[in-house]
């Protein structure tokens, strides 16, 4: 098979990454990934030793675009509104938080203990940053894990189910969520912050 082009690592990772996203972790070999790049198994082991090293940096990405990004979220200069409102956005899908990214490597994960255990350590992180992120206005610090951890259970069911809401519907949703998280409604200027944050 000629090859058309040389391909980068990242060309790899990519493809590796959608077919890990619509296929699952079985379907992320290297003659298969050469099939779909239209080149040589050559190519691959010019960028990587070997499919342990392309999963490993499957999972960095992983990191860097859903936990990277939604603790940076949470811990946000400023203050709750503005935290609030970056980590909607991830939510919503606006920033680089990859939500179907999130599912497969969830469901990678039932099938490999060590990275199970990565995926509760991880978890651990970003419920950590939401009890940060809560603790100003809920002082009480068991409140504050039990709203964090509210918050991140229910975001993550909402992958799990595939909600299938209108995101007009859902950026309204989100200042009731606010109350339920926070423990208070918003007051009309929050609210019209989170809506506007949400819009842009």
């Amino acid at each position: 098979m000629a090859e058309r082009v040389r391909l980068s690592a990242d060309d790899w990772v990519k493809t590796a990454l959608e077919t890990l996203v619509a296929d699952g972790i079985g379907a992320v070999k290297v003659l298969p990934l050469a099939k779909k790049l239209g080149v040589t198994r050559g190519s691959f082991y010019w960028h990587f030793e070997n499919r342990k090293a392309l999963l490993a940096r499957l999972l960095e990405v992983w990191e860097e675009t859903n936990s990277g990004t939604i603790i940076a979220a949470a811990t946000l200069e400023g203050g709750i509104i503005e935290r609030y409102i970056a980590l909607m956005r991830c939510w919503l899908s606006m920033e680089r938080f990859d939500p179907h990214l999130e599912v497969a490597v969830r469901h990678w994960g039932r099938s490999n203990p060590e990275l199970w255990e990565r995926l509760r350590a991880a978890d651990e992180r970003r419920i950590k940053a939401f009890v940060a992120m809560l603790s100003p206005e809920v002082p009480d610090p068991t409140m504050a894990l039990n709203r964090a951890r509210t918050m991140y259970y229910l975001q993550m069911g909402w992958y799990e189910l595939e909600v299938e809401v209108p995101m007009e519907t859902r950026i309204e949703s989100c200042t009731y969520y606010f109350e339920i998280y926070v423990g208070r409604a918003p007051t009309a200027q929050e609210r019209t912050a989170i809506l506007t944050g949400l819009h842009s």
